[in-house]
């Protein structure tokens, strides 16, 4: 399990996510762009949220197998 980072637009509710190398948005959760930290998360999203977020962590399972 890692502890992952989700961007939410408190303007339009969309979640941050990749797209083509730059950062998209979708409505949709399991899309939502993964981030590793909190801090990489909050600097993505001063540049791309201009009325504000949420950020939230989360744990998911590594889809690896050992």
């Amino acid at each position: 399990m890692r502890r992952v980072f989700i961007v939410q637009d408190r303007e339009s509710a969309l979640f941050l996510c990749p797209h083509f190398g730059d950062v998209g948005y979708t409505q949709w959760l399991h899309e939502a762009g993964r981030f590793d930290d909190e801090e990489s998360a909050v600097e993505t999203a001063n540049f791309h949220c201009t009325e504000g977020f949420n950020v939230s962590s989360f744990y998911e399972y590594s889809n690896t197998v050992n």
